[in-house]
């Protein structure tokens, strides 16, 4: 029985990506996301977002069905690569992503001037990121697991601990520079359409510290034999 309520909100997710597919209508989205996308592409961006879904309702299942091994990091990594399609597919069919299409007016960060705009958004994902890039670097000097929940590492062998540090800092570093990039391309997209190529780089490459980093940090922890959601056995 709890097996199969879990399953209700992928199931839900999958119906309405085949709904998307066959209906080639994209209103089951904010209207800003297909406002500025001509009504021959439309159809297309429908599909396009309701395969999107359907990734994302297999992730969910993957993860509500194995909440301890490798499946989930598997849902984990297909659940970002399906939001990132999806919101790829809304840039690639003219959309916008946090816009609403002219309907409101724009705000200080899209009428700001490129240069000032990318340095406070860089100043602001610098500090943001030091959130994670410092607790990594401090677990890879001291290899000091206890920044983790305890249960990450409770079954984890003590000669395997400082390794784990090491390995999970890393990730940490990693995901801190995808916050990065992540800012800075945010900050060249902000008032441009098309956006900037370097912007769409930077974008990709900060999405792909982003997986690297939650596969790194969930794939250590099964590695060294921890424990990723339940409570270890102490």
């Amino acid at each position: 029985m709890d097996t199969l309520f879990l399953l209700v909100i992928p199931a839900l997710t999958g119906i309405l990506g085949i709904y998307m597919i066959v209906s080639g209508n994209p209103r089951l989205l904010h209207s800003y996301h297909y406002a500025t996308t001509p009504p021959e592409k439309l159809p297309a961006l429908a599909r396009a977002e309701g395969v999107g879904m359907i990734g994302l309702s297999i992730a969910i299942a993957l993860i509500a069905l194995d909440m301890q091994g490798w499946l989930t990091i598997a849902g984990i990594v297909l659940f970002v690569a399906s939001i990132v399609a999806m919101l790829g597919a809304i840039v690639y069919y003219n959309g916008g992503l946090v816009t609403f299409s002219g309907q409101v007016a724009a705000g200080p960060f899209a009428t700001m001037k490129p240069a000032w705009r990318l340095l406070i958004m860089g100043a602001v994902g610098a500090v943001v990121s030091l959130l994670s890039i410092a607790p990594g670097v401090y677990m890879i000097a001291s290899g000091d697991v206890s920044m983790l929940h305890s249960y990450h590492y409770a079954n984890v062998a003590a000669a395997d601990l400082p390794r784990l540090a090491t390995a999970e800092g890393a990730c940490m570093i990693v995901l801190g520079v995808a916050i990065f990039l992540c800012m800075l391309a945010g900050a060249g997209m902000l008032g441009k359409r098309p956006f900037p190529r370097w912007s769409i780089v930077l974008m990709a490459a900060g999405v792909a510290c982003l997986c690297i980093g939650l596969i790194g940090l969930l794939g250590f922890i099964i590695y060294f034999n921890g424990s990723l959601m339940g409570s270890a056995t102490l």
